[in-house]
């Protein structure tokens, strides 16, 4: 059984309640997929927390000239490899690390299942899914050994409901939430949680992109009549990477407006 690590760092929450971890300004994030959307949002808010951050995205992202992340790591999220490279350079450069937040991941054609094909849905898997574990793999051979970490997944509604003419999306987002919730059982004891974040549609260059007609399709299926916007999902990763939330692991947190609650 992995059990916390007793040198971790002890800290105090605002009600003097005793907790395990670094104290807020001291840690060391990795956000992947940090050049634009939730991703940017997400490094932002963490930044802005004064903590570290390192961004990891493809070597072809465009990076914006305000981006947060203090340093900018090329990444494959499909390669496994580059994967366990990158956080090894990101954890040389933060000096360590207590924070991985995953934002890596493709939507692929929307289309019915019959006429996607085996490569496409395969492709698919393999980065959303299969970069979620490879993510999850290298972010705990970092975490494990220091007995403290907080390791985010961003997933999907479509993860929980299946989305039509969406089968290969809807099913790595599915294969995520049931990998966060196999490896937060499996370290609960470690000082490590492991957990997902379920967003409904987002405003984000995605959203954007789609036609009047078809955000309103997306919208009308959201109980609070609205998109969530990147500074929402931000927040509320915030509070899961934070030393507070020690009690929660392997769990999905929906951000949804109301469209799923389960």
């Amino acid at each position: 059984m992995l059990t916390a690590n007793p040198n971790a760092n002890p800290t105090t929450d605002d009600a003097g309640h005793g907790s395990t971890g670094p104290h807020s300004a001291s840690q060391r994030a990795v956000v992947v997929g940090a050049s634009s959307g939730m991703g940017a949002a997400i490094a932002a808010r963490l930044a802005d927390r004064g903590y570290a951050v390192a961004g990891l995205d493809l070597v072809t992202a465009t990076w914006p000239e305000d981006s947060a992340a203090h340093h900018r790591i090329p990444v494959d999220v499909s390669d496994a490899g580059s994967v366990d490279r990158a956080l090894g350079e990101a954890v040389e450069r933060l000096g360590g690390l207590e924070i991985v937040v995953n934002c890596a991941g493709i939507l692929g054609p929307v289309a019915p299942a019959v006429e996607t094909s085996q490569e496409t849905f395969a492709k698919i898997i393999g980065i959303n899914l299969g970069g979620a574990f490879a993510v999850t793999r290298a972010a705990l051979t970092h975490l494990l050994p220091a007995g403290y970490g907080r390791i985010v997944h961003i997933a999907s509604i479509a993860g929980k409901e299946g989305n039509p003419q969406m089968a290969a999306y809807s099913a790595s987002k599915a294969g995520v939430i049931g990998m966060v919730k196999s490896v937060g059982r499996e370290t609960a004891s470690s000082g490590v949680t492991i957990n997902a974040v379920a967003p409904a549609s987002i405003e984000t260059p995605l959203i954007a992109g789609m036609t009047a007609e078809r955000q309103q399709v997306q919208r009308s299926l959201i109980p609070m009549g609205r998109f969530g916007t990147v500074q929402e999902i931000a927040a509320l990763v915030d509070y899961i990477v934070s030393p507070d939330a020690s009690f929660t692991t392997g769990f999905v947190f929906d951000a949804s407006g109301g469209r799923t609650t389960y």
